[in-house]
């Protein structure tokens, strides 16, 4: 079973207590007298990690949020500027409760790793101790960098060494080459062997494929994949639906996930769990029918869109009056009547199976997967050979192998020579509910416009969308850090 220990929020040295982790918030003393000890760094780099786990960050509501932007879920609840981001209607960006915070949590991030790169290299400290640690920084430096530049383009680049720089509005280029170089670092920095909630060097070259694939950079994407791997650290595991429990959502398939202890954040699987599992009709003792938030759902035509024999659909939804799920130690057919649509995200639900727990029972959160890597190395592969998205019908007999790992653990027979078509639907159903993947990828694909402008109404709670690109590859800037930089930091274009 699962060990509730947090490896987030740090109070104890490694070197002496390797799993007992406390709650830590950064550092409240000057840098005269702090940045002298290894615990120090320590500390400090537990602070790096912390805003990873707010509610509008990796660890909650935005995260969840994202995939509201896809064809494949939407927001029940009445988040009314972000719901008008999804249905790219928006003219500005006021949503302070999601967009705004989550974009300061990433940049408490980028601050905070900024100032241990900063600082902890004239630490005298074991050298393999400080590698470690510039490793982590690095890493989570380049994630939050990266979850503010798929979103928002250019950003600011902070600079501890001057503080006016976050007023200073960076090119997305010059953003995604800060992410390539810290991820560079990382890969010499750290080893392949990690703790649960840490990034290893794999999540390093992972996240690297990931930047590279964004950038177009096919030959380094798949370069980068094959460092993944070739290296045998990491590895499918059999069962698709049993990677988000908590007996099994730290195996090697995850190169990086949030750390959860029970009964503290993340919140990921109460914000997907209906409010009324069973409409009041089970269970028959006064235990709970169903205390999640419900905060995003499936469509009806995503879950239509599942080729037959795909065993991610049971792990992945369930339809009103149609499928059955256990919960709270009964086994019943969904009734769910608070939800919008037919169709919630179970992907995340099990921890609640026999037993309800609370609103954080201690899962973690899956922030990069090797199934991920194995259909970047596929989607590097087509793209060198002829396919991609402007040939999505060329059968790539060369991308076969890292794409049919995947393809067949989800219970369907292998193609010899996948097309982009096929690629198109592995990573929307492999990565569906995490992150909003299937979003990003639309964009990075010059293919969004297609795919959600010719989609019909779906409700009221998914109506017909029109997508515009390049004004809506990218999200509004939030419009309280343009104010607070007395408009030195502009809109993006299209936008007021």
């Amino acid at each position: 079973m699962k060990k509730y220990t947090v490896y987030i929020l740090m109070a104890c040295l490694l070197s002496a207590c390797s799993k007992d982790f406390l709650n830590k918030e950064p550092h409240e003393f000057t840098d005269a007298v702090f940045w002298k000890t290894a615990d120090q760094a320590e500390s400090a780099l537990g602070g790096v990690y912390s805003p990873l786990q707010g509610e509008e960050a990796l660890g909650g509501e935005e995260w969840c949020g994202m995939e509201a932007f896809s064809d494949i879920g939407y927001m029940n609840d009445n988040y009314s500027d972000f719901i008008a981001m999804t249905e790219f209607r928006a003219v500005q960006n006021t949503e302070n409760d999601l967009s705004l915070n989550s974009y300061k949590e990433y940049y408490q991030v980028i601050k905070r790793a900024n100032d241990v790169l900063h600082n902890v290299p004239n630490i005298d400290m074991d050298q393999t101790q400080k590698n470690r640690i510039l490793g982590e920084a690095n890493f989570l430096l380049a994630f939050a960098y990266f979850q503010e530049v798929i979103r928002y383009g250019g950003v600011p680049i902070y600079d501890p060494a001057n503080t006016e720089s976050a007023l200073t509005r960076a090119t997305e280029d010059q953003v995604w080459d800060v992410i390539e170089s810290g991820l560079k670092d990382a890969t010499a920095q750290l080893s392949f062997d990690h703790e649960e909630g840490r990034p290893g060097q794999g999540a390093a070259w992972g996240l690297l494929a990931k930047v590279y694939a964004h950038r177009k950079k096919w030959q380094e994407c798949k370069d980068a994949a094959e460092k993944v791997i070739s290296s045998q650290k990491h590895a499918l595991y059999p069962v698709y639906s049993d990677l988000f429990t908590l007996d099994h959502d730290n195996e090697s398939e995850m190169l990086w996930v949030l750390g959860a202890r029970y009964d503290s954040y993340p919140i990921t699987p109460i914000l997907y769990l209906p409010n009324n599992v069973w409409g009041g009709t089970q269970p028959d003792n006064n235990e709970p029918v169903g205390e999640g938030w419900r905060l995003v759902s499936a469509t009806n035509a995503f879950y239509d869109t599942y080729q037959p024999g795909d065993k991610r659909k049971k792990a992945t939804v369930a339809r009103r009056n149609v499928d059955k799920v256990t919960y709270n130690g009964i086994t019943a057919t969904l009734i769910a009547p608070n939800n919008q649509s037919d169709v919630v995200c179970v992907k995340f639900m099990q921890p609640y199976a026999q037993s309800y727990t609370g609103w954080a029972p201690g899962l973690n959160v899956p922030a990069l997967r090797y199934a991920d890597i194995l259909l970047l190395h596929a989607e590097a592969i087509m793209n060198l050979n002829g396919g991609g998205p402007q040939n999505r019908t060329t059968g790539v007999a060369a991308a076969a192998e890292s794409f049919n790992l995947v393809h067949e653990r989800a219970g369907l027979d292998p193609i010899a020579a996948p097309t982009f078509n096929d690629l198109m639907y592995e990573r929307k159903m492999e990565l569906a509910f995490e992150g909003g993947e299937r979003h990003f990828d639309l964009v990075r694909w010059g293919l969004a416009t297609e795919v959600y402008n010719s989609l019909p109404a779906e409700g009221t709670y998914k109506p017909k969308r029109t997508f515009v690109a390049p004004k809506n590859n990218l999200l509004p800037y939030p419009q309280q850090e343009i104010d607070n930089s007395n408009k030195s930091i502009a809109q993006n274009p299209g936008y007021n």
